[in-house]
């Protein structure tokens, strides 16, 4: 049965016992009963033109659905003997001739307390599931039907669910759903020498390692480097589906304060900071690059000058008036940048902000965030964590940290090279407390030269090795996917050594779990999926017991097919990530949503505004005169998220009228 849901017995899948004894209404109404009271008026019938499978559905037309929550409802037959205190998972298919009509699910026999769970209905067959633990020993289950119009029930299944495991017990909440993933990446901008030494097979064999194996989406360069180094290394990138982000650390020394590219600010030219020159510059290597970068930062670190450092100075507010010791204004050279570019219809998306510590993000971010060119913000790890913080700042846009890493020092003896822990408990801090949609690693190509090395891959004397820093990175990137989408973990306690983050794929069919343990201590968890439809679950496991010479010697070690059922184990300081397919979608389009909720034309920019689905991507096309060969993708749309809602923003429209659709991309 499609509906079923399915645990596993011993070493096979086998389906759990369905209580509905006719959940598909193969056999009519047989077991049901349609009931009307109150002010409450529909019809009820059987659907054999369109059911989700089989041969019928539950066709209920609603004409008022009464004041009360039982005016209108569908009843199963009482569940005997089940129990109370027993976990039962309920799953059915159903759809709406209009979205947003919403039913309940309740259980409740005879008179008493009952519980329910409202559900919001699209227009297409969707998946749905409710977890619920009995308060009455035979339960009975209804359906009420709180929205006027159509609605069509199918597949229906109840389950008692097993007695879980011992241990931690783990279970993924996806109604409960926070950020949309961009993916994981990592920073290929110093000690370059050595990587251009290395020979065209070392090169390959370097871009399959990142981008095919370790599953990196994102790659961090400089613009220090030169254009065509750049360009080969974006080049590697895109065509194995990755995307390239152009940082400055600091402009050339002829447009500095102090001329020179350490320390300083912009130059000054007829008594005001040069953002015209800057924004020349930045539009001479975007061009240089044929326009190659997928993102931009115009300046890292914009606050953090020690003197001492390849930078640039920009503070929140420029100084008045301008002095070589003072510092040039951020939102004004964001603002020249942009200006610049704006009319180049490849023109690279923007990542704002770029600061060094939560701190200087907190200061800086709420003067640019509500640009709408800017469609990222970006935050680096150093100095004190404010997660919390950071994230209220986002105002609808998403959030990068883009560089961390710790190296050892004299008051702080241990660095990611002395404990490879570190990054991976960062990278989880990350995601799940500032919500991050990137986290980029720093020093993911490197030099090792300097003997800083912990870089994910190391480059020294034409030769390079893996390190266990790519391992780390590996079990989130290989299978956390941009599109993606981060979602709760419900735990039955608190035990802060280990750290579980979940994730479901753009397409709905398959979970990530990835779980940490630094505890020197084994520990054992349990994965509950209660109403989840799980046909597989595969593991792939990094540990401490396997380093040898402060080396992984078994990383990202296959554990192969797992029986869910069982308790897990997650040895002493390890990452386990969890791969579980799934039998349905869980995440499917509905057509009915697309729909335009509000469009603005302010300044330059026009924007359109839809309701947001979640694992589904939507592309703006314009037209001058709506004949069917003259639309064209905006290929340079801005795409925002605010409470539920997708904001997607021309840019440049240009002078002249113009018409705008959205479309759903194809393909997911």
């Amino acid at each position: 049965m499609i509906g079923a849901v399915f645990f596993v017995m011993g070493t096979g899948l086998l389906p759990a016992q369905n209580l509905v004894t006719n959940g598909g209404f193969e056999n009519g109404l047989t077991g049901w009963t349609n009931a009307r009271s109150g002010s409450g008026s529909a019809s009820f019938s059987l659907e054999s033109n369109l059911p989700y499978a089989g041969t019928n559905a539950l066709r209920t037309v609603v004409s008022n659905p009464g004041a009360d929550n039982w005016n209108v409802e569908t009843r199963a037959p009482i569940f005997t003997g089940v129990g109370t205190g027993r976990s039962l998972s309920v799953t059915f298919r159903a759809r709406a001739a209009t979205a947003g009509t919403i039913i309940n699910a309740a259980f409740q026999n005879g008179a008493g307390t009952y519980r329910a769970q409202s559900f919001n209905l699209s227009t297409s067959w969707a998946y749905y599931t409710w977890n619920h633990t009995t308060i009455q020993d035979s339960p009975g289950l209804k359906f009420q039907y709180r929205s006027a119009g159509t609605v069509w029930l199918d597949q229906i299944s109840v389950v008692v669910n097993p007695t879980p495991p011992a241990g931690l017990a783990i279970t993924p909440n996806l109604a409960m759903r926070h950020q949309i993933m961009d993916g994981i990446g990592g920073s290929i901008a110093f000690n370059l020498p050595d990587y251009e030494a290395l020979s065209a097979t070392q090169k390959n064999q370097i871009e399959n390692l990142l981008y095919v194996d370790c599953g990196i989406d994102i790659v961090r360069l400089r613009t220090g480097n030169s254009d065509a180094l750049n360009n080969e290394l974006a080049m590697r990138a895109q065509r194995n589906g990755a995307r390239s982000l152009l940082t400055c650390w600091s402009p050339p020394a002829s447009l500095k304060s102090n001329n020179s590219i350490i320390s300083g600010t912009l130059r000054i030219v007829s008594g005001k900071y040069d953002y015209a020159g800057f924004a020349d510059w930045w539009y001479a290597r975007l061009d240089a690059s044929n326009w190659i970068h997928d993102f931009i930062s115009i300046q890292n670190e914009p606050s953090y000058d020690p003197g001492n450092k390849e930078t640039c100075r920009f503070l929140t507010s420029e100084s008045v008036p301008a002095t070589a010791n003072g510092s040039a204004g951020y939102r004004l050279a964001l603002d020249a940048v942009h200006n610049r570019i704006r009319n180049e219809p490849k023109k690279p998306q923007l990542v704002a902000v770029d600061a060094e510590t939560h701190s200087a993000f907190n200061s800086i971010a709420p003067t640019v965030s509500g640009l709408p060119q800017v469609s990222h913000l970006g935050f680096h790890n150093y100095g004190s964590n404010d997660f919390a913080g950071v994230e209220s700042r986002y105002n609808g846009r998403r959030g990068w940290m883009t560089e961390w890493g710790k190296d050892a020092s004299a008051t702080d003896p241990v660095g990611i090279r002395e404990n490879w822990l570190l990054l991976p408990m960062n990278i989880h801090e990350t995601l799940v407390e500032a919500n991050a949609s990137a986290y980029l690693v720093w020093r993911m190509v490197h030099g090792n030269n300097t003997g800083q090395v912990w870089a994910m891959i190391g480059v020294e004397n034409r030769q390079f090795q893996v390190q266990n820093s790519f391992h780390s990175v590996k079990h989130f990137a290989k299978e956390i996917s941009p599109g993606d989408q981060r979602f709760e973990i419900t735990r039955s306690d608190t035990n802060t050594d280990v750290r579980i983050s979940g994730y479901i794929s753009r397409n709905g069919k398959k979970i990530t779990l990835v779980a940490l343990n630094t505890s020197t201590a084994s520990a054992g968890i349990s994965l509950r999926f209660p109403g989840l439809p799980v046909l597989s679950m595969n593991a792939f496991q990094t540990k401490q017991a396997d380093m040898t010479n402060n080396v992984l010697t078994n990383p990202y070690q296959a554990l192969g097919s797992l029986n869910h059922a069982l308790t897990q184990s997650l040895p002493a300081q390890s990452i386990t990530t969890y791969v579980i397919t799934l039998s349905e979608t869980l995440n499917p389009y509905d057509p009915a949503l697309l729909r335009v909720n509000s469009f603005e034309h302010r300044g330059n920019q026009f924007s359109v505004t839809i309701p947001a689905q979640p694992g589904h991507d939507f592309t703006l096309w314009r037209s001058s005169n709506l004949a069917g060969n003259s639309w064209q993708e905006v290929t340079n749309a801005v795409s925002t998220e605010s409470d539920g809602q997708l904001i997607l923003t021309d840019p440049n429209p240009g002078p002249g009228k113009a018409f705008y659709r959205v479309e759903h991309a194809k393909g997911l």
